[in-house]
């Protein structure tokens, strides 16, 4: 009997449809629900995942060191809800949830004597053996895909060689022209967790290539989680994965695409600059491609961590530290940006071309330039930019 079927034996039994989720609450199967289902258990089992009140409530009343199914009463309203463990040869390996029913809540009906009975406890214990060997599978599936993916990307040329063999061989990536990598870093590492990093891994690999049907790959690499795609990504949806709440800080970096797989090193390096830019520069808004990159390309592989407002060229530390240098220098960078023309700068600022002109004169003044020199031009262009990328602005 496969584990849907465990699961609804289980159901049969208790005369109540259950929902069976692994030890991390991601739901894993259900029973039949033909009955009135609260809103609270269909928000669980179309998300596939226990909400945080669930889960707060499974460490108050310690159901994973329980020896039987815990009573957890009703929240905000809802029903009162039976947990118990799943174990395998001592081992905690998830949960089953079921709700209580009315007449079971009366203090004269012995509820343990009903909701688990022999019959039950050899249910959780044959679903404990499938979840046993369900986790051993992924953690299996883990280990080589972390192996693959770190040779591919890490490894000496042998080593990229056989690595891309295995994977195009074992189906694990799609055989396409080319391919782009994909670096997903948290803040820093002491702020990274591995459950968070490897479920935006898991995520990111359903919902962002362009091409869904073409088999990607990936791996969480010291904190880092690292994507090997076929074709193209969808980086409107990579942006709005990183904006769900559980992943808020997290920024992500796109390579360029590179051929055959055993070049995909090349586009890992790509990433891990462009990701370095989406950390820098909030206008990045999360995610950064390296094909857009344009001059950062070589000014994020610069020391920038190490740049101080001393080592900018001296007319743009003149115009930083007065005392309406950085609105002026947001004026100037727009002006440059947009070729000195002065009528599309001023549009773009919504502020009348003579408003510009006397903010420009007060850059000349306080910055001691003119900036009808091209080479004055380029010079507080790049400053700009690398003091924006330094964080120096």
């Amino acid at each position: 009997m496969n584990l849907e079927g465990h699961v609804q034996a289980y159901a049969d039994q208790l005369g109540r449809p259950i929902i069976v989720f692994d030890v991390d609450l991601n739901v894993v199967a259900f029973s039949v629900h033909d009955r009135d289902v609260d809103h609270a258990r269909l928000a669980i089992i179309l998300s596939h995942k226990g909400s945080s009140r669930a889960k707060e409530s499974i460490r108050k009343y310690r159901v994973g060191y329980a020896e039987g199914p815990v009573r957890i009463p009703p929240i905000n309203g809802g029903q009162a809800r039976q947990v118990a463990p799943v174990r395998h040869e001592g081992h905690l390996v998830g949960y089953i949830s079921s709700t209580i029913p009315e007449d079971l809540l009366h203090p004269d009906v012995d509820e343990d004597a009903v909701l688990d009975n022999e019959a039950t406890r050899e249910g959780r214990v044959q679903i404990g053996v499938i979840l046993a060997a369900m986790a051993l599978g992924i953690r299996e599936d883990e280990d080589r895909s972390l192996r693959l993916v770190t040779g591919l990307l890490t490894g000496d040329e042998g080593q990229r060689a056989r690595a891309a063999d295995e994977l195009l061989t074992a189906a694990l990536i799609a055989p396409v022209p080319h391919y782009t990598v994909i670096s997903i870093q948290p803040p820093s590492v002491a702020e990274s967790s591995a459950a968070t990093m490897r479920l935006v891994l898991d995520r990111a690999l359903v919902m962002i290539p362009v091409f869904p049907s073409l088999k990607a790959v990936g791996a969480v690499i010291e904190g880092e989680a690292v994507l090997v795609v076929p074709y193209e990504i969808d980086a409107s949806k990579l942006g709005a994965l990183l904006e769900v709440q559980a992943f808020s800080g997290l920024r992500a970096g796109v390579g360029g695409a590179h051929a055959p797989l055993t070049d995909a090193y090349r586009s890992l390096r790509e990433a891990r600059i462009a990701a370095r830019g989406a950390v820098v520069d909030p206008a990045h808004a999360g995610v950064a491609l390296w094909d857009e990159l344009g001059l950062d390309r070589m000014l994020l592989q610069l020391p920038l961590a190490d740049l101080a407002v001393g080592d900018l060229p001296v007319s743009l530390q003149r115009l930083l530290t007065a005392q309406s240098g950085p609105d002026l220098a947001q004026t100037l960078e727009a002006y440059l940006d947009y070729g000195c023309d002065a009528q599309r700068t001023a549009q773009q600022l919504h502020v009348h071309r003579s408003t510009l002109y006397y903010r420009l004169d007060r850059v000349r003044a306080i910055a001691e330039v003119d900036l009808s020199d091209g080479a004055v031009r380029r010079e507080l262009h790049t400053a700009l930019r690398i003091a924006t990328l330094a964080g120096l602005r």
